[in-house]
């Protein structure tokens, strides 16, 4: 067999070594070896601190249920979970409203326009909240750009009170979640066979009662999972609340924080961290139990799709959607050059003042190497323990690869906040607050589900008696990792890692819990400046952040088309090798 010694490199010793030991043992004993170091190191950094929160919320500051007792009988405290909820609720119906028409829309396009459509998506969804929704206090307050745009336009006579309100709120977390909403929708819609849509018109049926007869119910799965996922993303929203909301608007994710960090109540804090999860836990599980009911009212389509829209007015109004994710966050661009010495829109002039304060500022410059230093390793621990995960997983079956994927892929749905509370707590009685090792290791968790689902996409697209056709031939258990199975899955691990690299990157909320003083991290720094100062410098670095996660998108979107091309053969022709659009729910 051709052997590049190029490839055996690629991953670590220790990887290898695992993968050498698991293909001498059996299939299932293989498997679950493989499976051992990811499921180990999130025992150890994931369910033990989340563990470790009920206890504490049950044992501080002594046994019982008073700390829930007191979370129940106080109504500034259960009103922040009615808050909480009621705003969850009109952010998923207004994503759901504003997301499936443009759905409906991706799916009709011709691929080239689908593909420029997608990038709009995909870029504002890779790019960090943070700097988002710093983007939204620019455009939002009082001499912002929307109110200097209206009474520019004489529409209005004083600037409108937009920021630090409910819609604020509101308008925040709709930008962060519709993308989520619109991939969601996307990945169920474009299953729906398309030909029943067309005997439905072809019988009589208006387009109006075709849809709601035919295509609507059809797509209630993917509305169900999209719905969920972004309802508990909100409920633990933090970073939109804090900038955007009132002081009426309190949620509960902000909650945990003031008992922790201000009134440095564990114990309570911990009871209401637990709530919010149990709350979370059993959407999850009503989300699951209603798509296992009707899983199978999608099905792949072999017809071919209509190359347009479905009219001009769907079109457009999926434009200006896309248009509403896109431009607030470019909107710092040209802020960021801006002569001004605060910040104006628009800018009176332009200048390279606010990138030469960040150049010149020891301490943004070490933020900056922090956060690389922290991601790149994060995303090397993400990368090995979730590509042995995936392998692993790929060969069990029934019940333990239900439990498995359920494990590695439910850091996805954990609210930040609880997680950053519990490892918090973990790192406290480790002497890991403000290190990068502490802050690397928590990281890799929150990136690894992303290697598992680019991997395990892949893999279902391989044929997996490739590998076994090399040993067959001679080849030993390492030549046959090394050189057959690794070099069809490289590029999905190169992908993943990309993906939790750019999630560490971007990360704050774990960051204000464990940096400390000492560790610092960029995005940690950024949200100290927009809590205690709108500094222009702070656009300056939005606009670098916004140019690296582009640059590691391109990177990905290269490394996806390559691994679609290893998959064709020399007429172009897919090859039943080839990987296929990797769709993944809350019920994965």
């Amino acid at each position: 067999m051709p052997a590049d010694p190029a490839h055996a490199a690629v991953l670590p010793r220790p990887v290898l070594a695992a993968a050498v030991a698991a293909l001498h043992a059996r299939p299932r004993a293989a498997a679950l070896l493989l499976c051992l170091p990811a499921v180990a190191f999130l025992v150890l950094l994931y369910v033990a601190p989340l563990a470790q929160i009920l206890l504490r919320s049950l044992f501080t500051p002594g046994f019982g249920l008073g700390n829930y007792l007191r979370l129940a009988g106080n109504d500034i405290y259960w009103g922040a979970f009615v808050v909480t909820f009621r705003i969850s609720a009109i952010v998923t119906l207004a994503c759901l409203a504003l997301g499936y028409p443009v759905a409906a829309v991706l799916v009709r396009l011709t691929p080239g326009w689908r593909a420029v459509a997608f990038a709009m998506v995909l870029v504002p969804f890779w790019t960090s909240a943070l700097v988002r929704t710093y983007a939204w206090t620019v455009i939002l307050q009082r001499r912002g750009i929307l109110n200097a745009l209206l009474m520019q336009a004489g529409l209005i006579d004083a600037p409108l009170p937009l920021a630090y309100s409910t819609a604020g709120t509101i308008i925040g977390n709709v930008h962060i979640l519709l993308p989520a909403m619109i991939l969601t929708l996307y990945a169920g819609l474009h299953r729906i066979d398309a030909s029943l849509v067309t005997a439905a018109r072809t019988m009589g049926a208006s387009p109006l009662r075709s849809f709601l007869h035919v295509q609507l119910p059809l797509s209630v799965p993917a509305i169900t999972a999209g719905s969920t996922l972004t309802f508990v993303a909100s409920l633990g929203s933090y970073i939109i609340p804090a900038l955007l909301g009132g002081r009426q608007d309190m949620f509960v994710a902000q909650l945990v924080d003031q008992q922790v960090n201000r009134l440095l109540d564990v114990g309570f804090a911990s009871a209401i961290a637990t709530a919010l999860l149990a709350a979370c836990l059993v959407l999850c599980a009503v989300y699951i139990r209603i798509s296992h009911g009707g899983a199978d009212g999608t099905r792949r389509s072999e017809a071919e799709r209509p190359a347009g829209g479905r009219g001009r007015l769907a079109a457009a109004f999926a434009a200006l959607v896309i248009l509403f994710l896109v431009l607030p966050t470019f909107v710092l661009v040209p802020l960021s050059f801006s002569s001004a010495r605060y910040l104006t829109f628009p800018p009176p002039g332009y200048s390279l003042q606010w990138y030469a304060a960040y150049w010149q500022s020891p301490a943004w410059i070490e933020a900056t190497w922090r956060s690389l230093r922290v991601a790149v390793a994060a995303a090397a621990l993400a990368a090995g323990f979730g590509t042995l995960a995936a392998i692993g997983a790929a060969r069990l079956g029934g019940l333990a690869r239900y439990a498995l994927s359920a494990l590695l892929l439910s850091p996805l749905l954990v609210p930040n906040i609880i997680y950053a509370l519990a490892i918090y707590q973990l790192y406290s009685a480790l002497g890991l607050i403000g290190t990068e090792t502490g802050l690397a290791l928590a990281h890799a968790v929150l990136g690894m589900p992303y290697v598992v689902i680019t991997v395990s996409a892949a893999l279902s697209g391989r044929d997996g008696q490739l590998a076994v056709a090399a040993r067959t031939l001679g080849a030993g258990p390492l030549p046959a990792f090394a050189f057959v199975l690794f070099p069809l899955l490289r590029n999905s691990v190169l992908v993943g890692a990309l993906l939790a690299f750019i999630t560490s990157f971007d990360e704050v909320v774990i960051a204000i819990f464990v940096s400390g003083s000492r560790a610092t991290t960029l995005p940690k720094m950024m949200w100290d400046g927009v809590t205690n100062e709108v500094n222009p410098t702070i656009s300056a670095v939005s606009a670098l952040m916004i140019v690296l996660s582009l640059v590691a998108l391109a990177t990905g979107a290269v490394a996806s088309r390559s691994l679609t091309l290893l998959g064709r053969d020399r007429n172009g022709t897919p090859d039943r090798g080839a990987p296929r659009p990797a769709t993944w729910n809350l019920g994965a």
